[in-house]
This record gives C-alpha cells, structure tokens and sequence, in this order.
C-alpha cells in the first residue's frame, strides 16, 4: 500500500468515525414542549412574555399570543415552543417569563429538568413555582450563557407564577 492509498484509507476512517458520533444528533427527531403558566387573575400579564431558553436556542412570544383560559381565581396561558434536538445538544432548559414590560423586569426563571433528548410523556408534570427570580431584561440571556447575575434572588413572592409542562 502507498503513502497516499493510506492516508484516503485514514481520512475514510475519521469520516465514518465521525458519522457514527453524530449519528443519534442528526436523527434524533425534535420535540415539542407544551407549557401551561398560571397566574393569579389579580396580576395584569397582557404586557409580558415568555421565552424557552437552551444553551443555544431561544424562542419567545408575548402572553397576548397565548392561549389563555381561566381557572377559578388563575389564568392559564398555554403555549407550545419546539426542542431543537436534531441540530443542537442542549444539556439544560428553562422557561423565563417577564410579567410585565419595561420597565418593570422582573423575571421568572423555571428551570426544565429535561436532558438533551427527551422523551414525550403523556401527563402533565407537576405544577411548579419558579427556580428564581431575576431583575433583569437579561435573565434569558443570563440561562443561556450560564451567567450568574447579582440580580438573582431565591426568595420567590407569593404571587408568582407556578408552570407545567409536557414533552411531544
């Protein structure tokens, strides 16, 4: 075998490696997360928003483009944001909803504990209140770059919104 005959044998060999690596990235097919916020019918949310956060990925939307019912003495909004897992290999996840807007900026942080590829599921997880809360227009931003901000607080008020979900 010559040099050259060898190194193309190397270089198929690196390729097929690498295709097997990244095989389960390229197939995985991506998912849906459905999200369901409640909130106190005594707070005013038509001027907030919410925002699905990964390592990479950010896709946001204003309460107003919810779909909102009510429950007793909550609202419910309803929304649905898309798992990037074919093209992206997020370890961490959370949902961060602003109340209100500028200047009032107080975030909510719910973090997801969902891994890279999850699996659908066919119930709703448990109603949960917020991991923190966040003084900032950044505070998606911050979960993204994994910043801990000095505005980060875990005294969550009472009012706060609880957040459930499930996988599609």
């Amino acid at each position: 075998m010559n040099i050259k005959s060898h190194a193309v044998t190397i270089k198929s060999l690196c390729f097929a490696v690498a295709v097997l690596l990244f095989a389960p990235t390229l197939f995985a097919a991506d998912k849906t997360i459905l999200i369901e916020l409640r909130v106190p019918n005594t707070v005013d949310a038509s001027h907030g928003s919410i925002e699905f956060v990964g390592e990479h990925t950010s896709q946001g939307v204003h309460f107003k483009d919810a779909t909102q019912t009510v429950d007793g003495n909550t609202n419910v909004f309803q929304r649905s944001f898309i798992i990037y897992t074919s093209l992206y290999r997020e370890r961490r996840f959370a949902v961060v909803v602003w109340p209100g807007a500028p200047p009032k900026m107080m975030a909510q942080v719910f973090a997801l504990p969902i891994g890279p590829n999850p699996k659908p599921t066919t119930d709703w997880s448990k109603w949960q209140r917020p991991k923190y809360i966040e003084d900032s227009k950044h505070a998606g931003d911050d979960f993204m770059d994994d910043v801990k901000s000095p505005d980060i607080s875990t005294n969550i008020p009472p009012d706060c919104f609880e957040m459930r979900y499930k996988i599609q």
